[in-house]
C-alpha cells in the first residue's frame, strides 16, 4: 500500500517538478565571469598604458617571444598612451568567451581614431585570460 501511494504521489508531480534549475545562481555565476572578463580587459589597456610587460603577459599568457618584442618595441616608442576601452558584447559558453570592444586610443596627445577589437578568452583553474587579440 505505501508503495502505491509512492507511485502514485510521483506520478501526480507535475513533469517539470523533477529538474528546477537554480537560474538565480546561473545568473551570479555568469555576473561573476562578466565582471572577472572586464577586469581582464582593463589590465590589458593598463598595461598598454602603464608600458607594463609583465601585466601584459599574466592576462596574455601565451605571449609569444615575437608578440613581447614587438610590445616592447611599442613600448619604447611611445611617450604616452591612454587606451579607452568600449564594451560592445561578452558572448560566454561554458569556460569560453568572444569579448567585442571599441577601442580609443591617445597617443602622445593625439587621438588617432578608434578601431575594434576581438578577444577570445578563456578561463582556466587561475581565472580568465586572453588566448587572442584581433580586429
Amino acid at each position: 500500500m505505501v508503495i502505491g501511494l509512492l507511485v502514485v504521489l510521483a506520478l501526480s508531480a507535475p513533469a517539470d517538478a523533477a529538474y528546477q534549475p537554480d537560474l538565480q545562481s546561473a545568473a551570479a555565476a555568469a555576473s561573476l565571469d562578466e565582471s572577472a572578463i572586464r577586469k581582464v580587459i582593463a589590465d590589458y589597456a593598463k598595461a598598454i598604458e602603464n608600458k607594463d610587460v609583465e601585466l601584459f603577459k599574466s592576462v596574455k599568457p601565451n605571449l609569444s617571444a615575437d608578440e613581447e618584442k614587438r610590445a616592447r618595441n611599442a613600448f619604447a616608442s611611445i611617450q604616452s598612451q591612454v587606451v579607452k576601452i568600449t564594451f560592445l558584447s561578452i558572448d560566454m559558453k561554458e569556460h569560453q568567451a568572444v569579448v567585442k570592444v571599441t577601442r580609443r586610443d591617445t597617443i602622445n596627445g593625439s587621438i588617432p581614431g578608434a578601431f575594434p577589437q576581438t578577444f577570445t578568452l578563456s578561463k582556466g583553474r587561475t581565472g580568465w585570460v586572453i588566448d587572442e587579440i584581433g580586429r
